[in-house]
């Protein structure tokens, strides 16, 4: 998978919570398309790693709380600052 296949949808700010949710602010005018996301691609050392969701919200107007199935707190904190497609 190469970004240039991908669509850019935001970038993940900081942990949400302490069970190992992530607040993602999307950089998107409809935020509202991507409310049934079953995975996104995070950029880690310049390859996209898929993650899956196991629970999304939204947080704000152009934020997503997203808990990703198997998440602990060392993947949350490898995935801060990290931009999402």
């Amino acid at each position: 998978m190469r970004k240039e296949d991908c669509f850019y949808l935001g970038k993940i700010a900081k942990k949400f919570s302490f069970k190992g949710e992530v607040l993602a602010y999307l950089d998107t005018d409809e935020p509202e398309l991507y409310e049934n996301l079953e995975s996104v691609f995070v950029d880690h050392n310049k390859h996209l790693v898929p993650f899956f969701i196991e629970k999304l919200s939204y947080s704000k107007a152009d934020a997503l709380n997203i808990f990703f199935k198997n998440s602990n707190e060392a993947l949350v904190d490898q995935v801060i600052g990290k931009n999402v497609y």
